[in-house]
């Protein structure tokens, strides 16, 4: 790959919004998809002044098969947008690789070093010192460092806890107390960005038999608040029947450092989780339910099955409005990992815009109709993509991000003065001069009356009434979801002739409680259910060919193409398992589990207890089934995998070959749950590529 910096990356001039590539009629090499976007990273000055991104080091080939040495890596670029001159801030060594970077006022970018990561590889410490850079003078100096004790068996390191964008020259960071313990005991402190000095906020209180999780302040930079989870002892060990289950809310006095239970959740209860202040620093926005102290409801309001926006009285303790409530989707979740709803705050100008989350798509809903015109219309330049806007304070200039089905996104500098519109990152060029398939969303009713919904992707040469052979691709986790975007695996799998189905079955993130608890141990049985209903759905549509139909998915999508090619061989003539679980029982008995200990409370609930539900583990293992198997199997693992242990891999194996049932597979020493190396990937989907055309193509 050619080593040279191209400065006209910025300064791309958008000749016309809606003009395309040339498309070409042949299939995008997969290298194309496999390869990794161009740009990581943007933000825009307070003043508007400066945008900064992460850019490639060179002209990016998408030759995958280029030697390391050569191969471009993103670099810190600061463009000024008033004379659209760039600098260069970081390099290509590693030890002058920058990861992140964010304004913190007009001149300062808050960065942190790039250190090597992936399967089996840690960063230095020094990867977690947090640096500034001055983009007027190009000075960057340590603002506050990680530091090891001198025996090596601690660090203390910091993290930014959050920007304060209204206090330009101060962040809030935790850092840990003890050095032992980097993960704990991290007290909330003002870091002052000119005299590198720290001024303690609040320390992590010590209740008994809880752990901390993570601080709440206002917009005043004070602590108003904390999360606990339960656990008897502090040992991370699962030693009461609360222990792993329960999450408590606290608010704090800000003067006294006083502190009282406002809400405990149990899992898979009703909860109230705090999400920010409003700017009379009184009011607190939080999502879930109206849970008191105790875990009760307040009689006073609705109950809702999805997770609403509300608003707390933190004065009176009490629960004034039900801000926004959608009846289908969460506002958001996380509990579960998910805080994708949010309140759009502008805190230097102390102005809510309104709310966001997401449905189908993400919905914006607007409280501010000025900010609302303003988005609506750059939403109207740009019909067919997902937007997100980095303003200036005085949002007299705004970096637009968009990403579609088919993009992984864009950048463009948007002068609300001059009204001029200019193309500063495009994150996969190469992908327009292709067609790819479109992804749509999809509701159907399972057998048993539930109302869910999913994306289904045509090839995009799709042509109406054709039946054309379907991968059933189910997400992972099960605890997650899939929702609108680029996905390359998906784009893949169509633009190679296949129909995508994509199913956020029960137990899926986001669509409320009734639909997650409905999956309590049902591995193997309703949960997949609806991945077949939603292929009925798709076949009753006129879209599948039903006799060439594969099942493919990575972690627990892999345990589900499992379940599928040995619970309806007849069904499924191919199965693709990608770091998928096959024995459920045994999996409790692997110490390198992810979940051991403290998450298991929750995957009693959710899967089963060992210890009292063996029949029913078994009965969902598909390790057990593995003699009805009558299509071909493909199996993919890494050596290094915590969540679903190469043990699962090796008992599969014994369990294939004493059955005599052959199958493909796939082993990478270096990988761990999922490849992240460009190589491997470019191989593993060549693979799974012939694999596919082999069971389904005429």
């Amino acid at each position: 790959m050619k080593k040279s910096f191209n400065t006209q990356f910025l300064l791309l001039l958008l000749a016309s919004l809606t003009a395309v590539g040339i498309q070409s009629n042949d299939k995008i090499p997969l290298d194309k998809l496999i390869c990794y976007g161009t740009s990581t990273g943007l933000d825009i000055s307070p003043n508007g002044k400066f945008y900064a991104a992460l850019i490639p080091s060179g002209d990016v080939s998408c030759d995958i098969t280029t030697p390391e040495e050569d191969v471009a890596v993103p670099i810190l670029v600061v463009a000024n947008l008033e004379t659209m001159e760039t600098k260069q801030y970081s390099g290509t060594k590693i030890n002058t690789r920058v990861n992140s970077a964010s304004f913190i006022n007009n001149e300062t970018l808050l960065i942190t070093r790039s250190c090597e990561r992936g399967a089996g590889t840690t960063g230095t410490v020094d990867c977690y010192t947090l640096y500034g850079l001055n983009v007027e003078t190009g000075k960057r100096e340590a603002l506050i460092q990680a530091k090891q004790t001198k025996s090596g068996q601690g660090v203390r390191y910091p993290s930014l806890f959050n920007s304060m964008p209204h206090y330009p020259n101060k962040i809030i960071i935790t850092l840990n107390r003890m050095p032992q313990f980097p993960g704990r005991y991290r007290d909330l402190y003002w870091l002052d960005i000119d005299t590198k000095r720290t001024t303690k906020i609040a320390e992590v209180p010590n209740i008994r038999d809880e752990q901390f999780g993570r601080w709440l302040i206002d917009h005043d930079g004070n602590a108003r608040g904390f999360t606990t989870s339960h656990d008897k002892g502090q040992d991370y060990k699962p030693n009461s029947p609360r222990d792993g289950l329960y999450t408590y809310v606290y608010l704090m006095d800000p003067k006294t450092k006083e502190y009282s239970r406002m809400a405990s959740c149990k899992h898979q209860e009703p909860c109230f989780m705090p999400l920010t202040f409003d700017f009379d620093n009184r009011s607190l926005f939080g999502v879930g339910q109206a849970v008191l102290p105790d875990g009760s409801l307040d009689p006073d309001w609705d109950y809702t099955d999805t997770n609403a926006l509300w608003l707390y009285d933190t004065v009176e303790k009490k629960y004034i409005e039900k801000v926004f409530h959608d009846p289908k989707y969460d506002f958001s979740n996380p509990r579960q990992g998910y805080s994708d709803g949010y309140v759009l705050q502008d805190t230097i100008n102390k102005i809510n815009y309104g709310l966001s989350y997401y449905a189908e798509t993400r919905k914006y809903v607007y409280w501010d109709e000025t900010y609302g015109v303003l988005r609506e219309s750059l939403q109207a330049t740009f019909p067919e993509d997902q937007l997100s806007m980095y303003a200036s304070s005085d949002f007299s200039k705004i970096i637009v991000s968009t990403s579609s089905d088919k993009s992984p996104g864009s950048a463009y500098f948007y002068d609300v003065e001059k009204g001029g519109i200019v193309q500063v990152a495009e994150y996969a060029p190469w992908l327009k001069d292709y067609e790819l398939g479109d992804m749509v969303p999809f509701e159907f009713t399972s057998r048993d009356g539930l109302d869910l919904t999913g994306y289904i992707t045509l090839p995009p040469d799709y042509r109406k009434g054709q039946k054309i052979p379907f991968i059933v691709h189910p997400h992972g986790g099960p605890n997650a979801k899939d929702r609108f975007g680029y996905n390359p695996e998906v784009q893949i799998y169509a633009t190679r002739g296949y129909g995508v189905l994509q199913v956020n079955y029960r137990g899926s993130v986001g669509f409320g409680l009734e639909k997650m608890k409905l999956a309590n141990k049902q591995w193997s049985l309703k949960m997949h259910d609806d991945l077949l209903d939603a292929l009925y759905w798709a076949n009753d549509k006129g879209f599948v060919n039903m006799d060439k139909v594969c099942i493919s998915g990575a972690s627990y999508g892999g345990y589900s193409a499992m379940v599928g090619i040995t619970k309806n061989p007849d069904l499924f003539k191919c199965a693709i398992n990608y770091v998928g679980v096959v024995d459920l029982y045994t999996l409790y008995d692997d110490k390198q589990w992810m979940f051991a200990d403290m998450g298991r409370p929750q995957q009693h609930i959710e899967m089963g207890d060992p210890n009292t539900e063996r029949d029913l583990l078994e009965k969902a293992s598909p390790i057990n089934d593995v003699d009805k198997i009558k299509g071909d199997l493909f199996v993919i693992h890494g050596r290094q995998d915590r969540q679903a242990s190469y043990k699962q891999v090796l008992q599969l194996k014994n369990a294939l070959e004493d059955a005599d049932i052959s199958f493909d597979y796939m082993i990478k020493g270096d990988e761990g749950h999922g490849f992240y190396s460009e190589t491997n990937n470019l191989e593993l989907y060549s693979k799974m590529i012939d694999f596919l055309d082999r069971n389904l193509s005429d």
